[in-house]
């Protein structure tokens, strides 16, 4: 098979499946990022990542969006580490407001957890979760 071809056939296979839009993992939309995301899941039954990448920000312009990720990752069926990252964007609105100050629209999204149910019973610490921007300067979206 000619080069030119293989190029054309993997980006044609690779741009579908990521702009393929799904709900977000849980099922629903996303509580952090306007509008559907882009599954991937990573690993199978006995450990894995589920992976929703959200690109609505480019594909809504104008409109509200996000650009992110959301990744959970677990041994069967039990989360042990959750990150959220992004940006969500709240549309532009009203045009003068929006001009004046751009920013003002937009929201970092950050949201970590760790559990580790193995040492629940211990009496040590297991759980750790941090939903503080690691940004200043701009609003923190809680998720």
């Amino acid at each position: 098979m000619d080069a030119a071809i293989r190029l054309g056939l993997t980006l044609f296979v690779v741009v579908s499946v990521v702009t393929t839009p799904v709900a977000a993992a849980s099922g629903a939309t996303s509580p952090c990022f306007p509008g559907d995301g882009h599954q991937f899941d990573i690993g199978g039954d006995n450990a894995g990542i589920d992976l929703v990448v959200f690109l609505s920000l480019f594909e809504n312009l104008g409109k509200p969006g996000g650009f992110g990720m959301e990744a959970t990752g677990g041994i069967g069926s039990t989360p042990i580490v959750q990150l959220r990252a992004g940006v969500a964007f709240d549309g532009v609105g009203p045009a003068t407001a929006f001009l004046s100050n751009p920013f003002a629209r937009f929201s970092v999204v950050y949201d970590y957890s760790l559990n580790l149910p193995m040492f629940a019973e211990s009496g040590v610490e297991s759980s750790y979760r941090d939903d503080g921007s690691p940004v200043s300067g701009l609003r923190t979206k809680a998720c």
